[in-house]
């Protein structure tokens, strides 16, 4: 983890967490990164992208791991540029309307956190939220 610059890990964050989603919900999952980082919360990784991807427990995709494999080389391509365009983008183009949190529904339900959220919008299979 220590040699990969912040951009890799971005983008095998939205790898690991997204590769599966639509161009437009792979950059949703990127913004939640991103506005995280904004925020600058020490509990969620602090103020840089790689702080908050690598932060335990906060991304699925790391728990328990030193890297992600990339088993597929164009999804990854996919998650790459994203990841860059939404780095080098501006809170105006964020569609998720600044949501810092998400899930999959289908797979996890609204756990109990999601009461003390508000939902921002559902692309694809993830539910996005804006944390008070």
């Amino acid at each position: 983890m220590a040699g990969l610059s912040e951009r890799e890990v971005y983008a095998k964050t939205l790898y690991g967490e997204a590769r599966g989603e639509s161009e437009r919900g792979q950059e949703a999952v990127a913004w939640v990164i991103k506005n995280r980082a904004n925020k600058n919360r020490d509990y969620w990784g602090g103020g840089s992208i790689k702080g908050v991807c690598l932060k335990p427990g906060q991304f699925e995709c790391w728990n328990g791991r030193s890297d992600i494999e990339i088993k597929e080389p164009g999804a990854y391509d996919k998650c790459s540029k994203v990841a860059n365009r939404v780095y080098d983008a501006d809170s105006r183009d964020d569609p998720t309307g600044g949501a810092d949190h998400y899930n999959n529904p289908d797979k996890e339900g609204y756990p109990a956190w999601t009461n003390n959220c508000t939902k921002t919008d559902k692309i694809g299979n993830h539910q996005f939220y804006k944390g008070p």
